[in-house]
């Protein structure tokens, strides 16, 4: 799989898109299952773009190269066109991989029992969750936290059956 940089302007779209949702939420009463929402589908596109291989990976990939840089940069303008340095490898393996998977089956789920709101904010959450999940700081701060929690989950999960 190629990897995927994240442009200025696609950091900008991630940003504003999150930060938007996150005052929307806020100006709605600070309802549980809107922050629900959005931290489940900041963990899920945080845990897409930092799958190594897979279907999920690429669809991160895929959706931050065709999508997210594209329409932030023309958003942003002049120079935002600019790369930001590749982010390290995270270290997901295997179990992750089952992890990731798992709360994928959740994000499916819970996307068919919501309402219009909440799917907007879980697709906000997914959408800036993946392009974040390629910034270097992110990525190293996930890196040391997150994936180490669902490479565990996931050998778990992965012992169960063996």
């Amino acid at each position: 799989m190629t990897a995927a940089q994240l442009s200025l302007g696609g950091l900008a779209l991630a940003v504003a898109v999150l930060v938007s949702t996150a005052v929307r939420w806020w100006r709605r009463g600070c309802e549980m299952p809107g922050a629900a929402a959005l931290a489940g589908g900041l963990l899920m596109g945080l845990l897409s773009a930092l799958c190594t291989g897979g279907l999920l990976g690429v669809a991160a990939h895929y959706l931050v190269r065709k999508a997210t840089n594209p329409l932030g940069n023309k958003i942003a303008g002049t120079g935002s066109g600019q790369l930001l340095p590749q982010a390290a490898p995270a270290g997901m393996n295997a179990g992750g991989g089952v992890a990731t998977t798992l709360l994928l089956i959740v994000v499916v789920l819970a996307w068919r029992c919501c309402d219009y709101q909440l799917r907007r904010q879980l697709t906000a959450g997914i959408v800036s969750g993946s392009a974040l999940g390629l910034a270097g700081g992110i990525s190293g701060l996930a890196a040391a936290t997150l994936i180490p929690a669902a490479n565990h989950l996931g050998g778990q999960i992965l012992a169960a059956f063996h």
